[in-house]
């Protein structure tokens, strides 16, 4: 089978891990790089067709897919340029840093008719899989309510991490939460009716804005969340936990990526489910450019999938807006 072109927008830290994870894929192949940055051209103009100008790196390459890795800010021009060669696009999370820019985005492609998704690799990891497996089985029953810790401290001038997140507003509502209310969503396998959140930045913070958030989220099939998500926890090691209550036992997840187990009621053991081997960063990568590709090709969802995102979105914005109301907010599905 004919391997898809993908020209790759955006040689930040994230575009360099999709350039490796595209060299590896079997149905996918790295046609050029286009990045704004000529010292990033000049660094590595050998090793692949490198541009500074969008559309002149489509023409010049005649791309299958654009994957696009550039700051979510102001993407509606590259978003134009790839439909006037229509092209689907693979982007980065979060598609934006509003709700407003969100929905013009997802409307102008749903309008073109061409395919949309964003990047959200945390839903194909083990560990999420595994739970949703689980949650399937009825071994502990339904999930009736669930506590989601992530607590760290991210340090934003790290070499390997994106600059924009310590100038931006809410930055781990829109960088790192949103992963976190997708998964919400995603082996709940359900949308959040409501919100209440409030939102702070510690004195020791090196983020410019709000770095710590506490939220209650209420789902739509009836079960409750209560959501702590910190940037600036005052300790290097993370502490995660994710706790699901169920009517016949209980859901724990004690690592972010992986120490994953249950417990029956009447039990008094947890049984440890086998995650098999997995390297982070690369394999979720893969799987999610796999399911993108076959997505294409499959193209019976196309309006449905392009505005999944908008619903984790809507979370982030019901987030800020309580903050800064005091109140809980209902949320728009879509």
């Amino acid at each position: 089978m004919k391997k898809l072109r993908v020209l790759l927008v955006g040689y930040g830290p994230r575009g360099i891990m999709w350039s490796k994870v595209i060299k590896k894929n079997q149905k996918a192949i790295l046609v050029g790089v286009c990045d704004i940055n000529s010292n990033i051209q000049n660094k590595f103009s050998k090793k692949f067709p490198f541009f500074s100008i969008l559309e002149k790196a489509i023409q010049e390459l005649n791309p299958d897919i654009i994957l696009l890795c550039t700051p979510p800010f102001n993407r509606m021009k590259d978003f134009k340029i790839c439909a006037k060669y229509r092209l689907p696009i693979l982007v980065e999370k979060p598609l934006a840093v509003n709700l407003k820019e969100a929905l013009k985005l997802v409307d102008f492609m749903n309008k073109q008719k061409l395919f949309l998704m964003v990047g959200l690799n945390f839903r194909y990891l083990p560990t999420t899989t595994k739970k949703i497996n689980l949650i399937k089985s009825q071994k502990v029953g339904k999930p009736n309510f669930s506590k989601f810790i992530y607590e760290r401290w991210r340090d934003g001038n790290l070499k390997r991490l994106n600059k924009y997140p310590l100038y931006m507003d809410y930055p781990m509502l829109w960088e790192q939460s949103i992963h976190h209310f997708d998964l919400i969503r995603f082996i709940y396998k359900s949308n959040v009716k409501s919100v209440f959140a409030t939102s702070s930045n510690p004195p020791w913070s090196m983020y410019a804005h709000d770095t710590n958030v506490n939220a209650i989220l209420e789902l739509k099939n009836g079960m409750l969340v209560n959501y702590i998500g910190n940037w600036q926890s005052n300790c290097k090691s993370l502490n995660f936990e994710w706790r699901t209550d169920c009517t016949k036992g209980i859901i724990i997840q004690k690592k972010q990526f992986s120490d994953l187990s249950y417990r029956q009621h009447n039990s008094l053991n947890f049984k440890n489910i086998k995650l098999g081997n997995f390297k982070m960063w690369t394999d979720d990568a893969q799987l999610l450019l796999l399911d993108f590709i076959k997505s294409i090709k499959n193209n019976k969802n196309l309006l449905k999938t392009n505005k999944d995102h908008l619903n984790s979105l809507s979370i982030v914005d019901a987030c800020i807006k309580s903050s800064k109301s005091g109140k809980k907010i209902i949320i728009k599905n879509y």
